[in-house]
């Protein structure tokens, strides 16, 4: 038992002690930098020993001379055939060494001409004659085989994604003159014919087969487009039924045509989802919502949410319920109703002029809104699928109560006292009203982060009337549109308008208060629909919603906004904004407010947070308010 205590202690000396004894062999580089240096040290990477290996003269001096090679080699890529390398081999301590490799590129080699085919029905292909013709390897400038490389994978990427399955270069040569240092391109490509999409097979027992025959945003027979698949994944996965939704493509690349089956393999989700969240806002104060959202009721595809949310300003309370159902039509369609009730506190106020901060409380009370709105939504393609517009024709019901009263007695009460009955109903009468009309959104968004790019466009038009049981009279046309738009890396601009339009009758009185006329502006149309200005999302350096008549919403609304964005950091971007406009009853007393003012961004996993400072430049003194907002502006 000794002897094998000391064999082991003398193997473990032996070991540590050649260990210690290893020869280390380091290398640098002088004479090129950039792609080029990042080569030679790549390819000369073998040559580097840290201790656990010794080194003979010849091995040593061996090493030496492969490392110029590889070091000339690396440089060939780049266009620099006739590299000269030459060595030092320092001695850095005991058994350290340093290899130096100096190297001197000399002349590059130039292309001289240079001939780019594209054959095959696509060669009229929008993407590959974008790709051809801002090919970068033209005369004049030095050959580079890695970007020859990468622009042939982008050609394939490009046919696969269009459809050009069977895509192959069927001439690809680079053809060198080492004498006098030059080089002429040829590159042909063959496209073949575009694959199409064949039929779709569902492995699924969730639902009826009906439900999810109009999904695809293609149909069969249709070009082969990679872009529609992987929508088609997200559409699936959009209609809360499944899960781990797998598309299998059988690629039938010997037909003539080509084509593509599918074979969607999907597990059916959780039935229930629950929701909720609390977060903060300058517009909204402290906020809290709950959702819970039944998946699938049925086979037949149908779908519940149910939502309540509360906001601390206004102490607003908001209870929804969304229900749809798939039609089996040949189109994508659904049924869908909308049960909703709403409560918020509002304050009636009057002003002498047009100084918001001038405002006086007269009235204040709680809006109770109880509607109901079944409606059909249909979801059209456009571009051959790649946007899609949400079309909702509607009926709404809305019960309308609220509980206006005077201000306590005192000096913000004298103008209360003053109003003619007729006025006081016109604040605080109830109403009932049925409502007919259309909505549109098209969204088109992709990116993220500072990456986020694309445009939003809204639209509605409804009307109520007294002819089928409607209180008031009253029409409503709206749209708004939002874009973004990248100009490099680190420069974006933003920009979004809306512009709002009602027909309702509005009851104009002027009133007087300690000696001023104070005029009121009272629209019948129910609060519900009524239009209000300022804000984060809206002209910024006013109040939230602090833009409108007598604080109580208006019939018109007009505003714009121009944003630019620069990005100092990778997640960090600056701000500078121009906002403008108002929400009014009387087009003739427009008065279109105006907002300046900077912010900063972050793009954070929760979504970008914006922090603006904004100069109100309409009102007295030029006041300054923070806006602080989560979340994309298209959105």
């Amino acid at each position: 038992m000794k002897f094998l205590v000391r064999l082991s202690c003398c193997l473990l000396g032996i070991f540590l002690s050649t260990t210690a004894l290893g020869d280390e062999l380091e290398l640098a580089v002088n004479g090129v930098e950039g792609v080029l240096l990042e080569n030679v040290e790549a390819r000369t990477q073998i040559f580097r020993i840290a201790g656990n290996t010794r080194l003979s003269r010849r091995r040593l001096e061996q090493m030496v001379a492969d490392a110029e090679l590889q070091a000339a080699a690396a440089l060939r890529p780049f266009g620099y055939y006739d590299a000269k390398v030459s060595s030092e081999l320092i001695s850095t301590g005991d058994r350290n060494w340093r290899i130096v490799l100096n190297v001197e590129k000399g002349p590059p080699v130039i292309i001289t001409d240079y001939e780019i085919t594209v054959t095959g029905d696509g060669r009229e292909d929008s993407g590959l004659q974008e790709w051809r013709g801002n090919w970068p390897l033209v005369t004049g400038q030095i050959i580079n085989q890695a970007t020859w490389e990468e622009l042939k994978d982008t050609a394939l990427r490009l046919c696969s994604a269009h459809g050009y399955l069977n895509a192959k270069f069927i001439q690809q040569e680079i053809r060198l003159d080492l004498v006098n240092n030059q080089a002429s391109l040829v590159l042909t490509l063959d496209t073949g014919m575009q694959a199409l999409m064949g039929t779709i097979v569902f492995n699924q027992d969730s639902v009826t087969p009906v439900v999810l025959e109009n999904l695809p945003r293609f149909t069969e027979g249709q070009p082969y487009d990679e872009w529609l698949l992987e929508q088609f994944r997200l559409d699936l996965w959009r209609t809360g039924y499944f899960e781990n939704i797998e598309v299998v493509e059988e690629r039938r690349l010997e037909e003539v045509p080509p084509r593509v089956n599918l074979v969607l393999n999907m597990e059916e989700r959780k039935r229930n989802t629950y929701q909720g969240g609390i977060g903060y806002g300058t517009d909204t104060g402290i906020r809290a919502q709950a959702m819970w959202t039944r998946h699938l009721l049925s086979t037949r595809g149908d779908s519940l949410d149910v939502g309540i949310g509360w906001q601390q300003v206004r102490n607003e309370l908001q209870f929804r319920t969304n229900y749809r159902q798939p039609r089996t039509v040949a189109a994508r369609q659904y049924w869908t109703a909308e049960l909703a009730f709403r409560t918020q506190r509002q304050k009636f106020k009057v002003r002498p002029g047009d100084i918001v901060e001038d405002s006086v409380t007269i009235a204040e009370g709680n809006v109770y809104d109880y509607s109901f709105r079944p409606g059909w939504l249909i979801v059209r393609g456009l571009d051959e699928g790649r946007q899609q517009i949400h079309e909702h024709w509607f009926v709404e019901f809305l019960k309308e109560t609220n509980s206006f009263s005077p201000v306590e007695p005192g000096p913000d009460a004298k103008p209360m006292a003053r109003l003619e009955e007729e006025e006081r109903e016109t604040v605080s009468e109830p109403s009932e009203n049925l409502s007919v009309g259309v909505s549109w959104d098209w969204p088109s968004v992709r990116g993220n982060g500072f990456e986020t790019m694309g445009r939003r466009h809204r639209a509605h038009i409804f009307t109520s009337n007294t002819a089928w049981g409607s209180d008031f009279d009253f029409s409503q046309v709206y749209v708004s549109s939002a874009w973004i738009t990248n100009w490099s890396k680190r420069w974006k601009l933003l920009l979004r308008g809306e512009v709002g339009y009602s027909n309702a009758d509005v009851l104009e009185r002027t009133t007087e208060a300690d000696g001023k006329l104070i005029r009121l502006s009272v629209t019948e149309l129910p609060y519900l629909y009524r239009f209000k200005a300022g804000g984060s999302q809206s002209v910024r350096g006013y109040g939230f919603e602090d833009l409108s008549n007598n604080n109580v919403g208006s019939n018109n609304i007009i505003t714009g906004s121009a944003e630019l964005e620069y990005r100092f950091l990778e997640k960090w971007s600056a701000a500078a904004f121009f906002d403008v406009g108002n929400a009014f009853n009387d087009w003739d007393r427009m008065k279109l407010r105006k907002g300046v003012g900077v912010g900063i961004r972050w793009y954070s996993i929760a979504g970008p947070i914006r922090l603006d400072v904004a100069n109100a430049i309409d009102e007295p003194g030029n006041p300054w308010r923070i806006h602080f907002t989560i979340g994309t502006p298209l959105l």
